[in-house]
């Protein structure tokens, strides 16, 4: 059994935590065997057109109690079953990932258990493992890509990260929210309403490409150009709005992908994160590669490309075998008498 095999299928059960952003999720692992993956969805934010951080912070702290008893359930798992405690440690909004650790610790300490900090990114770098089939090899190039980042990467190994772009202002998830708040869409509707129109729309408008150097991005510009068009040419131009946004986005992502590839001579080229759920995007980018001959591998459950605790507790999975635990001794000594505390 290669090592990679020796880490993901092993008998721990991990139960992860994240609460990076507006979702609450709790997930059981068993090794890279999905138990339960509860995501909870904050919809309170909805009339604010974006996440209102102290909503989201009270409804963390509401909610994530519930949502772990609920993972625990659907994974027929009880507490004293868990071996190992994953949540996220960053980035994201600090109120919400305080609500994430501090639950994650007042557990470690009650089940004497090791804690893990994850990485937000990485839980994305290496949710293609949670596939059932179709995992690459290492190395492969990575683009994350999420409401919250993008970013371009090598991953040479587990934790042998080689970062080699990111973007300079803006995420392409928030340019896919700002445009569908501008074309009329509801906040959480917007990304998925943006798909279903760039299918009936048409590539007329030729959105510039921005001009910047090495493998970053930036999208701040891209948001202003079509904002101006938006004001100038108000009927029916919604489909042809979203078919070019997306086709734009895929020309950006698809030139600096094969110049990484012509770099670095990688074929295995893995692309994960909410904004590739978008179906549009994911054919775009399927059918491309296949036709150039280059392996392509999207997690086929949309629900670990979005934000997710399954993920999580995978890195938590992972780092474990490596002994990556937390720098202090968070849990209790079974020698300690707590009454003396």
């Amino acid at each position: 059994m290669d090592i990679k095999k020796k880490i993901l299928n092993n008998n721990k059960i991990i139960l992860g935590i994240e609460t990076s952003f507006d979702d609450t999720s709790c997930a059981i692992l068993k090794g890279k065997n999905v138990l339960s993956n509860i995501i909870y969805k904050q919809k309170i934010h909805n009339k604010y057109l974006g996440v209102k951080p102290s909503l989201a912070y009270d409804t963390h702290l509401v909610k994530i109690y519930q949502v772990v008893k609920r993972a625990l359930k659907k994974a027929y798992i009880n507490m004293i079953d868990i071996n190992i405690i994953a949540y996220t440690k960053g980035p994201g909004l600090i109120g919400s990932l305080m609500i994430g650790e501090h639950f994650a610790k007042s557990l470690a300490i009650s089940l004497n258990l090791p804690l893990i900090g994850i990485n937000h990114v990485h839980g994305h770098i290496y949710s293609i493992f949670l596939n059932k089939k179709n995992t690459p090899t290492f190395p492969y190039i990575c683009l994350s890509i999420s409401g919250g980042h993008t970013k371009l990467l090598i991953i040479k190994d587990f934790f042998k990260i080689k970062s080699i772009g990111e973007t300079l202002d803006e995420s392409v998830g928030i340019l896919i929210d700002k445009i569908s708040i501008l074309l009329g869409f509801k906040y959480t509707q917007g990304p998925n309403l943006i798909d279903k129109y760039a299918k009936k729309g048409k590539f007329i408008f030729k959105f510039p490409i921005p001009n910047v150097k090495n493998f970053n991005f930036s999208f701040s510009g891209l948001i202003t150009y079509i904002k101006n068009i938006i004001k100038k040419k108000k009927n029916n131009i919604k489909k042809d709005i979203c078919r070019s946004l997306l086709e734009t986005i895929f020309i950006i992502f698809k030139i600096k992908i094969l110049n990484l590839i012509k770099l670095t001579n990688i074929k295995n080229i893995v692309i994960t994160g909410g904004v590739i759920s978008n179906f549009f995007l994911k054919k775009k980018f399927q059918k491309f590669f296949l036709k150039k001959k280059i392996n392509l591998f999207i997690n086929s459950n949309k629900n670990y490309l979005i934000d997710n605790a399954a993920m999580i507790a995978l890195v938590g999975n992972i780092k474990s075998y490596y002994n990556l635990y937390e720098d202090f001794k968070c849990y209790v000594d079974s020698n300690l008498d707590i009454n003396k505390l």
